[in-house]
């Protein structure tokens, strides 16, 4: 019996101070859902001793340096060797544009664009993880067809009188945020390097 008290008093070790932990690098208050993983680490405690210590620990994705990740990919090299401007510009498209009154309606939607925050928003969205968004983009498509089938098949009323034209404008919405939150995902995916 005291021999078992000896080991297990031998054996004992007082806890030791837990190493510092890996540190976020988004900053605080930032949307950092992208690509949060916990794995466990193994520290020596005492090399001598052989005893180790088994700790959870969090790692997350490095935030995405917008024009960083865009030199990287090499986006201006790629149109450049492309010829992509010369293209449209010998084809007449931006001329065709001009007399659209696309660039005039472009440089209006400029204000727009900034008082809605959108640039701000996309590099918010730039830290969580291109899935979630593609999970968003994908409810908001599916919506318009989930509601008419569930109308076709008898779950659901068919629409009558004015409320006709308020779910079609409902669904036209949702179809056109689907597909510009879609196409902000494969973006975003793009420059998170998925």
């Amino acid at each position: 019996m005291l021999a078992i008290a000896v080991t297990t008093a031998a054996a004992y070790m007082a806890p030791h101070a837990a190493a510092p932990a890996i540190q976020r690098r988004a900053p605080q208050g930032a949307v950092a859902m992208a690509g949060n993983k916990k794995i466990y680490g193994v520290d020596a405690v005492e090399y001598d001793t052989g005893l180790f210590e088994v700790r959870e620990v969090e790692i997350s994705k490095p935030p995405v340096s917008l024009l960083k990740r865009i030199g990287e990919l090499k986006v201006a090299t790629t149109v450049s060797e492309l010829g992509l401007l010369s293209t449209l510009e010998e084809n007449g498209v931006f001329s065709k544009l001009e007399n659209a009154g696309a660039f005039s309606l472009a440089e209006k939607a400029l204000p727009t664009i900034e008082s809605l925050g959108l640039l701000s928003l996309f590099e918010e969205l730039l830290d969580v993880e291109c899935g979630t968004i593609f999970t968003a983009a994908n409810f908001l498509i599916v919506f318009a067809p989930a509601i008419f089938t569930l109308q076709i098949c008898g779950f659901l009323p068919f629409p009558e009188g004015p409320v006709v034209p308020l779910e079609l404008l409902t669904f036209a919405g949702t179809l056109a945020g689907g597909v510009a939150l879609w196409i902000t995902a494969y973006i975003i995916g793009v420059l998170q390097g998925d």
